[in-house]
């Protein structure tokens, strides 16, 4: 299963990078958009490796990190603080109980700082549509942004193309059927923005598609949160497109370090509308993008959010019959149950 999982994803960043490294929809657009008249410098330290990358998760103060919005390193120490807790056990238990309150503060917070974003979205985006037009690149911008867009929405659908075609191939069910009984999860999934919401819909499918029902059980939640291959393929999409855009030259070994980082980034995400902001900033981080390029994102998110979310659990649906077809009967699974 994690096999396949991880396969699944490492396909996905694959998918973005033969595209928009052969197609380059960055190249010719102006960087104005992102930069808004500011100047822009690489920087010394962008000369990234993955041994500099290796090094930069671990920070050396988690002050500093959390400061300076560095969240690769804050992400790895919250995995390894989490880990010391669970194995400390009851003496850990204050710890856990401040941490659980820190969360629950920090959500009423980002719910209230959530109800001024729409103010803050319109005049971020605003101010860039008026700067372009008063620079006269406002029809070369948008056609940057509809170049990355198409780009994007071809990988997705190149992302769930071989997942199905693959179910269709060992399971011998017609892809037109296979299509037809995942209707209800399409809608479902595009309806939603969630992958978590979509999951009992998506299971009953998965069980009419000859998924084994113990494995469908077990995976499916699982894949829900960490195999999220669209979201992994947006976030990979989207550095290269700003990276060709502010002219930066990425090796090949440099884009298979972002792409690790994308996939780390999306295996610390859940199945929740929206999380792929917070991994773009690490991605962004590492290549110096200005996070201003967000903003220019953001309108697009909410449908290319929902178009990942079909791909992510049609995805995860897809694997948990290809991997029902590769497990070995356990007796009493259940299937007679059903």
């Amino acid at each position: 299963m994690l096999s396949y999982m991880l396969l699944s994803e490492v396909i996905a960043v694959t998918i973005a990078l033969v595209l928009f490294n052969v197609l380059k929809p960055g190249i010719g657009s102006n960087p104005d958009l992102i930069l808004n008249g500011q100047p822009y410098e690489v920087l010394e330290h962008q000369a990234f490796s993955f041994s500099t990358f290796v090094l930069s998760i671990f920070t050396d103060n988690i002050f500093h990190s959390l400061a300076n919005f560095d969240l690769l390193p804050v992400v790895m120490f919250s995995i390894l603080f989490g880990l010391g807790c669970a194995l400390t056990g009851d003496n850990a238990k204050p710890l856990v109980n401040l941490a659980i309150g820190a969360r629950e503060v920090s959500t009423k917070c980002l719910h209230g700082v959530m109800l001024f974003a729409p103010i803050g979205i319109f005049a971020l985006v605003g101010f860039g549509v008026a700067q372009s037009y008063l620079n006269g690149v406002l029809k070369q911008n948008f056609a940057a942004l509809l170049a990355f867009t198409g780009v994007l929405v071809l990988g997705l659908i190149l992302h769930g193309l071989w997942q199905l075609v693959a179910v269709a191939i060992l399971t011998k069910q017609k892809i037109s059927n296979i299509l037809y009984q995942s209707l209800s999860v399409f809608s479902t999934a595009f309806g939603t923005s969630s992958s978590v919401a979509t999951l009992p819909v998506a299971i009953e499918t998965a069980f009419r598609l000859k998924a084994k029902p113990f494995v469908a059980r077990f995976m499916m939640p699982v894949s829900a949160s960490i195999n999220v291959g669209g979201m992994m393929l947006y976030e990979m999409g989207a550095v290269l497109f700003f990276s060709q855009m502010l002219g930066l030259d990425l090796s090949i070994s440099q884009q298979i370090v972002l792409a690790v980082a994308c996939i780390l980034g999306g295996m610390a995400e859940g199945g929740i509308p929206e999380t792929s902001m917070v991994s773009l900033v690490v991605v962004f981080k590492i290549v110096n993008i200005p996070l201003s390029a967000i903003s220019i994102l953001l309108p697009l998110d909410r449908i290319i959010d929902r178009l990942r979310t079909v791909v992510n659990i049609f995805g995860n649906m897809c694997g948990t019959i290809l991997v029902s077809q590769w497990s070995s009967d356990f007796e009493g699974n259940g299937s007679e149950a059903e």
